[in-house]
């Protein structure tokens, strides 16, 4: 394999482990004892076959499904797992979905590997959805002309009415800060420091001038580029896990629940009981970058 190709692979590969299309794969597995028996693959292994590629090799482990090794690799300040067969011959930069769950591990396993601090988020000038003192926090950035962040808010109100221990913080976030319409919006809405100025925002209405400092605005727009946040709506969750798009309020839930939850989750629209084989996890509807 080429080493043009072999990047254009690492190129796609953060792509396609991101919430979206996916194939499962399979491969013949080693009889009856354990793979490590008769199989080994060290970190120095996985440098001298990947390294040109990435910008570091994190770790090697088993993969979910036999005959492959998980690679844990970092390029551009991203994290994601790569595989390589028992041969060391063969990369698969794709997913694995583990059909009888729908549980898109590849996606997971990313979401793990790419956990931010929470406390570096600043709380000041956050718009509290429910109770400040709930016990779980998901700090939301939305920018206030994103229909998505709209569609997430919406969610979010369903949530928390249900579910008085779950609060979202709000964190207005032009994502063109040289936009300066959008900007000065979110710092109308940040001036306010109210639910009802949001939601005029989402819903396009003229909004006062902001006439505070800006402090908290400047400060969401300096943690989204540390933490190299770019779309609307973007969910950062207890643990750490950041989840883009406007995900529906069961996949919401389940990420609070269980801590290898899948990425995307169905639609909130979606009620219907689907037959036949499980489609691919669905891509979270969000604003792209601007």
């Amino acid at each position: 394999m080429s080493r043009a190709t072999l990047s254009f692979l690492f190129a796609g590969a953060l792509l396609l482990a991101l919430p979206g299309a996916a194939s499962s794969m399979s491969a013949d597995g080693c009889g009856s004892g354990s793979c490590l028996d008769c199989h080994s693959f060290s970190r120095e292994e996985a440098v001298r076959l990947l390294g040109g590629d990435v910008d570091n090799v994190l770790s090697v482990g088993m993969s979910p499904v036999k005959g492959l090794w998980e690679v844990a690799v970092e390029k551009g300040g991203k994290r994601w797992p790569v595989y390589v067969d028992f041969s060391k011959e063969y990369v698969v930069a794709g997913q694995i979905v583990q059909m009888s769950t729908r549980k898109n591990l590849t996606g997971s396993r990313m979401l793990s590997m790419n956990r931010i601090d929470v406390s570096q988020i600043p709380t000041e000038g956050s718009i509290v959805l429910g109770k400040k003192d709930a016990k779980y926090r998901i700090v939301v950035f939305d920018d206030p002309g994103c229909t998505h962040c709209a569609k997430l808010h919406e969610t979010a109100k369903g949530i928390v009415a249900k579910n008085p221990e779950v609060a979202f913080h709000v964190r207005p976030f032009p994502r063109n800060e040289n936009d300066r319409e959008t900007y000065a919006k979110a710092l109308s809405i940040v001036c306010a420091g109210t639910v009802q100025a949001l939601e005029d925002g989402f819903a396009g209405k003229t909004l006062p001038k902001g006439k505070c400092d800006g402090k908290a605005l400047d400060e969401t727009i300096r943690a989204a580029k540390r933490f190299n946040i770019r779309s609307t709506p973007t969910m950062v969750f207890p643990d750490g896990r950041v989840v883009p798009g406007a995900i529906g309020a069961d996949a919401i839930l389940s990420y609070l629940q269980d801590p290898e939850a899948p990425p995307g989750g169905k639609p909130a629209e979606n009620k219907k009981q689907r037959r036949g084989p499980p489609s691919p996890p669905a891509i979270p509807k969000g604003e792209p970058p601007r």
